[in-house]
Protein backbone atom coordinates (compact mmCIF):
# COMPACT_ATOMS: atom_id res chain seq x y z
CA UNK A 1 0.00 0.00 0.00
CA UNK A 2 1.26 3.53 -0.57
CA UNK A 3 1.47 6.53 1.35
CA UNK A 4 1.81 9.88 0.19
CA UNK A 5 5.02 11.23 0.54
CA UNK A 6 5.86 14.18 3.11
CA UNK A 7 7.71 15.87 0.11
CA UNK A 8 4.84 15.78 -2.30
CA UNK A 9 3.12 18.05 -0.66
CA UNK A 10 2.88 21.35 -2.20
CA UNK A 11 5.90 20.55 -4.33
CA UNK A 12 6.85 20.50 -7.71
CA UNK A 13 7.70 17.13 -9.29
CA UNK A 14 11.66 17.33 -9.40
CA UNK A 15 11.37 18.49 -5.95
CA UNK A 16 9.63 15.33 -4.76
CA UNK A 17 12.38 13.25 -6.65
CA UNK A 18 15.31 15.13 -5.14
CA UNK A 19 13.55 14.85 -1.41
CA UNK A 20 12.92 11.28 -1.62
CA UNK A 21 16.17 10.60 -2.41
CA UNK A 22 17.86 12.43 0.47
CA UNK A 23 15.64 10.72 2.27
CA UNK A 24 17.56 7.89 1.21
CA UNK A 25 21.25 8.90 1.60
CA UNK A 26 20.98 9.56 -2.47
CA UNK A 27 22.36 13.26 -4.01
CA UNK A 28 21.15 13.88 -7.28
CA UNK A 29 22.55 16.97 -9.11
CA UNK A 30 19.61 19.38 -11.00
CA UNK A 31 20.39 17.36 -14.75
CA UNK A 32 20.23 13.65 -13.11
CA UNK A 33 17.04 14.81 -11.73
CA UNK A 34 16.20 16.21 -15.16
CA UNK A 35 17.07 12.21 -16.32
CA UNK A 36 14.88 10.63 -13.75
CA UNK A 37 12.08 12.81 -15.04
CA UNK A 38 12.47 12.17 -18.59
CA UNK A 39 12.76 8.54 -18.51
CA UNK A 40 9.77 8.54 -15.92
CA UNK A 41 7.83 10.41 -18.89
CA UNK A 42 9.10 8.13 -21.82
CA UNK A 43 8.24 4.94 -19.36
CA UNK A 44 4.49 6.67 -18.78
CA UNK A 45 4.05 7.13 -22.55
CA UNK A 46 5.30 3.41 -23.58
CA UNK A 47 3.49 1.87 -21.07
CA UNK A 48 0.61 3.28 -22.19
CA UNK A 49 0.72 1.67 -25.52
CA UNK A 50 2.99 -1.21 -24.51
CA UNK A 51 1.55 -2.01 -20.80
CA UNK A 52 5.34 -2.21 -19.03
CA UNK A 53 4.23 -0.82 -16.43
CA UNK A 54 0.73 -0.88 -14.16
CA UNK A 55 -0.80 3.25 -14.52
CA UNK A 56 0.27 5.48 -12.13
CA UNK A 57 0.24 8.96 -10.87
CA UNK A 58 3.38 11.00 -11.03
CA UNK A 59 4.02 10.52 -6.83
CA UNK A 60 3.47 6.64 -7.25
CA UNK A 61 6.17 6.64 -10.07
CA UNK A 62 8.44 8.50 -8.09
CA UNK A 63 8.01 5.30 -5.23
CA UNK A 64 7.49 2.85 -6.77
CA UNK A 65 10.10 3.22 -9.45
CA UNK A 66 13.01 5.55 -8.81
CA UNK A 67 13.28 5.10 -4.97
CA UNK A 68 12.50 1.72 -4.90
CA UNK A 69 15.20 0.85 -7.17
CA UNK A 70 17.21 3.60 -5.60
CA UNK A 71 17.10 1.24 -1.95
CA UNK A 72 19.62 -1.15 -2.86
CA UNK A 73 22.05 1.71 -3.85
CA UNK A 74 23.81 0.43 -0.45
CA UNK A 75 24.52 -2.60 -0.98
CA UNK A 76 26.14 -2.68 -4.43
CA UNK A 77 29.77 -4.15 -4.53
CA UNK A 78 32.00 -2.50 -6.34
CA UNK A 79 32.50 -3.68 -10.71
CA UNK A 80 30.15 -3.84 -13.14
CA UNK A 81 26.47 -5.20 -12.63
CA UNK A 82 23.74 -7.09 -14.31
CA UNK A 83 20.07 -5.96 -13.98
CA UNK A 84 18.29 -9.62 -14.30
CA UNK A 85 15.33 -9.37 -15.38
CA UNK A 86 14.92 -5.46 -16.00
CA UNK A 87 11.76 -5.14 -18.29
CA UNK A 88 11.07 -0.98 -17.99
CA UNK A 89 14.53 -0.58 -16.67
CA UNK A 90 13.60 -1.11 -13.17
CA UNK A 91 16.00 -1.02 -11.25
CA UNK A 92 19.01 -0.60 -13.62
CA UNK A 93 18.01 2.34 -15.97
CA UNK A 94 17.23 4.26 -12.06
CA UNK A 95 20.61 2.78 -10.61
CA UNK A 96 22.81 4.13 -13.90
CA UNK A 97 21.50 7.17 -14.05
CA UNK A 98 22.38 8.01 -10.21
CA UNK A 99 25.86 6.21 -10.64
CA UNK A 100 26.95 7.08 -14.10
CA UNK A 101 30.61 5.85 -13.47
CA UNK A 102 29.00 2.14 -12.88
CA UNK A 103 28.96 -0.17 -15.98
CA UNK A 104 25.34 -1.79 -16.17
CA UNK A 105 24.47 -4.47 -18.19
CA UNK A 106 20.21 -4.79 -18.38
CA UNK A 107 19.27 -8.21 -19.58
CA UNK A 108 15.26 -9.62 -20.37
CA UNK A 109 13.90 -11.40 -22.96
CA UNK A 110 11.04 -9.31 -23.89
CA UNK A 111 11.70 -7.72 -27.12
CA UNK A 112 9.18 -4.66 -26.30
CA UNK A 113 10.77 -4.13 -23.04
CA UNK A 114 14.13 -4.42 -24.34
CA UNK A 115 13.24 -2.01 -27.29
CA UNK A 116 11.90 0.37 -24.55
CA UNK A 117 14.86 0.06 -22.76
CA UNK A 118 17.50 0.88 -25.59
CA UNK A 119 15.37 3.55 -26.67
CA UNK A 120 15.40 4.85 -22.97
CA UNK A 121 19.20 4.57 -22.50
CA UNK A 122 20.02 5.94 -26.15
CA UNK A 123 17.56 9.16 -25.31
CA UNK A 124 18.71 9.66 -21.77
CA UNK A 125 22.55 9.68 -23.06
CA UNK A 126 23.39 6.79 -21.45
CA UNK A 127 26.95 5.55 -22.30
CA UNK A 128 27.48 3.10 -19.26
CA UNK A 129 24.27 0.83 -20.26
CA UNK A 130 24.14 -2.30 -22.37
CA UNK A 131 21.22 -3.77 -23.24
CA UNK A 132 21.15 -7.55 -24.27
CA UNK A 133 17.90 -9.69 -25.08
CA UNK A 134 18.42 -13.10 -23.15
CA UNK A 135 16.85 -15.30 -20.60
CA UNK A 136 19.43 -14.83 -16.95
CA UNK A 137 20.20 -18.60 -16.97
CA UNK A 138 21.45 -18.43 -20.57
CA UNK A 139 23.40 -15.32 -20.03
CA UNK A 140 26.79 -15.96 -20.26
CA UNK A 141 29.49 -13.37 -20.40
CA UNK A 142 32.92 -13.69 -21.08
CA UNK A 143 33.74 -11.92 -17.39
CA UNK A 144 30.79 -12.31 -14.87
CA UNK A 145 29.41 -8.99 -13.54
CA UNK A 146 30.52 -8.33 -9.45
CA UNK A 147 26.98 -8.28 -8.74
CA UNK A 148 23.79 -9.73 -10.09
CA UNK A 149 20.73 -7.28 -9.34
CA UNK A 150 16.65 -9.03 -9.63
CA UNK A 151 13.63 -6.92 -8.86
CA UNK A 152 10.11 -9.10 -8.51
CA UNK A 153 12.09 -11.46 -11.01
CA UNK A 154 11.51 -14.85 -9.70
CA UNK A 155 10.55 -16.22 -5.86
CA UNK A 156 14.06 -16.75 -4.26
CA UNK A 157 14.75 -20.18 -4.51
CA UNK A 158 14.12 -19.89 -8.38
CA UNK A 159 16.20 -17.16 -8.58
CA UNK A 160 19.34 -18.53 -7.30
CA UNK A 161 18.84 -21.06 -9.64
CA UNK A 162 18.76 -19.25 -12.56
CA UNK A 163 21.37 -17.07 -11.63
CA UNK A 164 23.48 -20.14 -10.48
CA UNK A 165 26.15 -20.19 -13.15
CA UNK A 166 27.01 -16.58 -12.52
CA UNK A 167 27.39 -17.31 -8.95
CA UNK A 168 29.57 -20.43 -9.27
CA UNK A 169 32.12 -17.66 -11.28
CA UNK A 170 32.08 -15.28 -8.30
CA UNK A 171 29.23 -12.77 -8.59
CA UNK A 172 26.80 -11.58 -6.16
CA UNK A 173 23.50 -12.04 -6.07
CA UNK A 174 21.35 -9.20 -4.30
CA UNK A 175 17.50 -9.93 -4.21
CA UNK A 176 15.40 -7.40 -3.88
CA UNK A 177 12.43 -8.72 -1.78
CA UNK A 178 8.79 -7.76 -0.65
CA UNK A 179 8.53 -9.82 3.13
CA UNK A 180 11.73 -11.44 4.42
CA UNK A 181 12.33 -14.61 3.92
CA UNK A 182 12.68 -17.17 7.10
CA UNK A 183 15.96 -18.28 8.54
CA UNK A 184 14.57 -21.47 7.81
CA UNK A 185 13.84 -20.90 4.05
CA UNK A 186 17.37 -19.01 3.97
CA UNK A 187 19.37 -21.99 4.69
CA UNK A 188 17.61 -24.45 2.32
CA UNK A 189 18.70 -22.13 -0.47
CA UNK A 190 21.52 -24.78 -2.04
CA UNK A 191 24.43 -23.80 -2.77
CA UNK A 192 24.69 -20.30 -1.29
CA UNK A 193 25.20 -18.44 1.77
CA UNK A 194 23.23 -15.30 2.79
CA UNK A 195 25.60 -12.79 3.51
CA UNK A 196 22.49 -10.62 4.84
CA UNK A 197 19.09 -9.73 4.61
CA UNK A 198 18.29 -6.18 6.02
CA UNK A 199 15.06 -4.48 5.68
CA UNK A 200 15.42 -1.51 3.60
CA UNK A 201 13.23 2.27 3.89
CA UNK A 202 11.47 3.34 0.66
CA UNK A 203 10.37 6.82 1.54
CA UNK A 204 6.61 7.04 0.65
CA UNK A 205 6.00 3.33 0.52
CA UNK A 206 3.97 1.04 3.22
CA UNK A 207 4.76 -2.08 2.02
CA UNK A 208 7.83 -4.51 3.63
CA UNK A 209 10.90 -4.45 1.39
CA UNK A 210 14.15 -6.21 1.96
CA UNK A 211 17.47 -6.80 -0.23
CA UNK A 212 19.04 -10.61 0.49
CA UNK A 213 23.13 -10.43 -0.51
CA UNK A 214 23.72 -13.86 -1.53
CA UNK A 215 26.99 -15.45 -2.61
CA UNK A 216 28.26 -18.97 -3.55
CA UNK A 217 28.83 -21.14 -0.60
CA UNK A 218 32.86 -21.84 -0.60
CA UNK A 219 33.73 -25.35 -1.77
CA UNK A 220 29.65 -25.84 -2.92
CA UNK A 221 28.07 -26.01 -5.99
CA UNK A 222 25.38 -23.57 -6.60
CA UNK A 223 21.74 -25.29 -7.95
CA UNK A 224 21.62 -25.64 -12.00
CA UNK A 225 19.28 -23.86 -13.24
CA UNK A 226 15.84 -25.25 -13.65
CA UNK A 227 14.62 -27.38 -16.76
Amino acid sequence: MLVEPAFSTGAGFQERLAGGLSELGVSAEPDTLDRLNSYLDMLTRWSRVHGLTAPASPGELVVRHVLDSAAVLPYLPPGPKLDAGSGAGLPGLVLAILRPATQWVLLDSAARKVAFIRHASAELDLPNVHVVRERLESYDPDKPPGAVVARALAPLPKLVALAAHLLRRGSVLLAMLGRRPSEQQLLALPGVTCRSCKRVHVPGLEAQRHVAVLACSEGADAPGAPS
